[in-house]
């Protein structure tokens, strides 16, 4: 589900502070996941029709 998401243009954004207190790194996540924090994950989805936020 994840990979035909990506196809039809879903992005997906880890926030950077929650890996870091989970002690996650970057080469981890799957291909195509994007890094940001709290303003790019606000920033990005003001004007979205439906978010996420886990």
């Amino acid at each position: 589900m994840i990979k035909s998401a990506m196809d039809l243009g879903v992005k997906f954004v880890a926030c950077t502070m929650s890996m870091d207190l989970m002690g996650i790194k970057q080469e981890e996540l799957i291909d195509g996941v994007e890094l940001g924090g709290v303003a790019t994950y606000v920033s990005r989805s003001e004007n979205a029709g439906i978010t996420l936020f886990i």
